[in-house]
């Protein structure tokens, strides 16, 4: 069995040494390299490849931050972590883009060790070197221009409030998984992970969305072509659809309020995956479309044909780099199939299943019978709340219609 082959960067040698030696009895199923710069670093990686780079921020001749750099350009199939102890904002918002994930010194042993096994099993999602090296090689997800100019306009604004900004960040893929990455990160060293937009927008602040938006770039509006624009617009709107109400349907089947609150963003985040492939291969994303009419397949079957990955482990692959919990991945790897994993009973990947079905079914009078699992249903309970469900998801409908009619008259 191969090794995984994990890189650790940093100018102290003390350091270098102590990692070794914890690493050797702890993790014997690494293969580790240790380099104490930046240029040391890059001519091991020309030597042999490596899953994950770990590099302190601070330190002589070539930073953390330009070694990522630099990493993510010619070996953007590397997984990237940044360690230090470095705190100077403009530094490590620097590498937000970069970085994979930002962890702060002092790290203990048991984070640095789980941050890697968590890169390490995602990995196992995307056999396909082609895109895993397309996503390594993003630093910002794209939103559609209307809503990246909505966020600059009132990121402009003095007086805007959280409300409108939260508003604007929770209707878009690209903003819900860019911000909960950064404020998920130790770079805001939060106790616990944040779920909600709204108390995600709060931590940030105004003044740092602003540095991160206008100054460094972090978010960015599409430029491609006028249709994918469009895609990308109703893909953001049918996610939101799909993540109110699945938490409208867990609040209805009484799961945990921890679990319902985090499925409005889980649900945004649930197309990431296809986010990735309509700014990375539009082109083939037309020819997805022409084999599922072709061969009446599901987008799932049509994306694996042609990528050898479908969105949702896509999707899961990018947000287990970017450190987002195991349910969310989980969540996202699994809201098309959630009866591959074990448990009968009910669940917020089980809420999202069905509100994924029930809202594509409602939006397309086209669709004359279920395609949801009724198997899995009766496996979990819940056969017989079904009809319960599609009258929550008709709700949510209409009530995006009659927003949108409202904005159509202002």
């Amino acid at each position: 069995m191969k090794l995984s082959s994990i890189l650790f960067v940093d100018d102290s040698k003390n350091v270098l040494w102590g990692l070794r030696r914890r690493l050797h009895s702890t993790c014997p199923e690494w293969e580790t390299a240790f380099a104490s710069s930046g240029a040391e670093a890059l001519s091991l990686c020309d030597q042999r490849s490596f899953d994950v780079i770990v590099t302190d921020m601070k330190m002589p001749g070539m930073d953390g931050g330009e070694l990522l750099k630099q990493v993510q350009n010619k070996f953007p199939d590397t997984a990237r972590i940044i360690l230090s102890g470095f705190s100077e904002d403009e530094a490590i918002l620097r590498t937000l883009g970069r970085a994979h994930r930002y962890l702060a010194k002092p790290c203990d042993d048991e984070m640095l060790i789980n941050s890697i096994r968590q890169i390490l099993d995602v990995r196992s999602l995307l056999p396909d070197p082609r895109i895993r090296n397309s996503i390594g090689n993003i630093e910002a997800l794209a939103s559609p221009p209307d809503t990246y100019l909505r966020l600059v306009k009132a990121l402009e604004d003095p007086k805007v409030d959280n409300k409108t900004i939260s508003a604007i960040v929770s209707s878009d893929i690209a903003l819900t998984a860019e911000i909960l990455k950064l404020t998920n990160s130790a770079y805001f060293s939060m106790p616990a992970k944040i779920t909600s937009i709204s108390h995600a927008v709060r931590m940030i602040g105004t003044e740092t969305l602003k540095s991160i938006t206008l100054l460094m770039g972090l978010f960015k509006g599409f430029e491609g072509p006028s249709e994918v624009s469009s895609r990308m617009f109703t893909l953001c709107h049918r996610s939101q659809q799909i993540g109110v109400a699945a938490s409208l349907i867990a609040e209805h089947e009484k799961l945990d309020k921890e679990v319902c609150s985090l499925l409005p963003a889980t649900g945004m985040l649930s197309h990431v995956g296809s986010l990735i492939l309509n700014l990375n291969y539009y082109e083939e994303m037309e020819q997805v479309i022409e084999i599922m009419e072709r061969k009446n397949v599901s987008i799932i079957d049509a994306e694996k044909e042609l990528f050898g990955a479908s969105h949702p482990e896509i999707g899961a692959y990018l947000l287990g780099l970017w450190g987002f919990s195991d349910p969310v991945i989980e969540a996202v790897a699994h809201h098309h199939c959630p009866s591959k994993l074990a448990g009968n009973e009910m669940t917020g990947l089980s809420a999202l299943y069905a509100a994924q079905h029930l809202t594509r079914e409602l939006s397309m009078p086209e669709v004359e019978e279920t395609t949801i699992d009724l198997s899995y249903l009766k496996r979990i309970g819940k056969e017989g709340q079904l009809q319960d469900w599609y009258k929550i998801v008709g709700l949510v409908l209409e009530s995006y219609n009659e927003g949108g009619r409202e904005e159509g008259k202002s």
